[in-house]
């Protein structure tokens, strides 16, 4: 994750709502956190709270960490299709805080790598995967799934949206403990103008004055805390795609929303 020098004004409030009624989760025990420990300031972000993330995943192709994901259930993980696309897959570590403490983590292969049928490389849409762990992993305050909204859309109107990841920072090296940062979105013409590609409403446009997601953050989830039936819990709307080679200003996310049927289809379809 790494400071940018410049953006564009964005309103910066938070207005998720819900309807009642027909909405229901992916995976009922999501979301929630143990209370988490305290953080210290760096370069283009924050540490991440100890215990603020347990969705979060390190994807690795043998043993190099390549790209970020995120738990939705205790068999599927979430990420961006150029991933497991351009290296091969193998194996997840959850429960990862600081790269360079084992402890709590966990270690699962992988043996099923599923991207969307209209994915292409050569293009930026369709951009999200399903990675099916070998095994079913046990819920903890380490180990813990994001939310995934179905049946249900959810209005969103100049949100402030969280990142976190393991990206390259300042340094031009991978963060060893996770980084967390805020992110607000911006009308997808100005994505569209800035990259050169369509980027329409299976997009959310994001970014901020201070910080980007950037080379290593690939996967990572950008996500909102919302009130889901009298409790705050944390939503997963977006996957880190594709930005500017220098980390620079505004990035562009697959809009998780938009694949909903999709991912809740797929993860049925291959459960067994």
């Amino acid at each position: 994750m790494k400071i940018v020098l410049a953006g564009i004004l964005v309103a910066a409030c938070l207005f998720l709502e819900a309807s009642e009624g027909s909405a229901s989760l992916l995976e009922e025990n999501c979301g929630t956190t143990k209370r988490p420990l305290r953080f210290r300031r760096v370069v283009g972000g924050l540490y991440a709270k100890r215990f603020a993330n347990p969705w979060m995943v390190m994807v690795f192709s043998g043993k190099l960490f390549r790209c970020s994901g995120s738990l939705i259930t205790s068999r599927f993980v979430l990420t961006a299709a150029n991933c497991p696309n351009v290296f091969p897959v193998t194996k997840v570590r959850l429960g990862v805080f600081d790269m360079d403490i084992r402890e709590n983590t966990y270690e699962v292969n992988i043996d099923r790598s599923i991207s969307h049928p209209q994915f292409s490389l050569s293009k930026y849409k369709y951009d999200i995967a399903l990675l099916r762990m070998a095994q079913e992993v046990s819920f903890s305050d380490y180990i813990r799934p994001i939310c995934l909204l179905v049946n249900q859309k959810v209005q969103l109107t100049n949100p402030n949206f969280k990142l976190t990841g393991w990206g390259y920072t300042n340094d031009g090296e991978v963060s060893r403990i996770l980084l967390t940062t805020n992110l607000q979105i911006a009308d997808l013409s100005y994505c569209n103008q800035k990259f050169g590609h369509l980027v329409d409403q299976s997009h959310i446009c994001a970014g901020s004055s201070t910080s980007d997601a950037c080379h290593g953050d690939g996967g990572s989830p950008l996500s909102a805390e919302l009130n889901y039936e009298g409790a705050i819990r944390e939503f997963q709307f977006g996957i880190v795609s594709f930005g500017t080679r220098s980390c620079h200003n505004y990035g562009v996310y697959t809009n998780v929303t938009h694949y909903m049927d999709w991912i809740k289809d797929t993860v049925h379809a291959n459960s067994v």
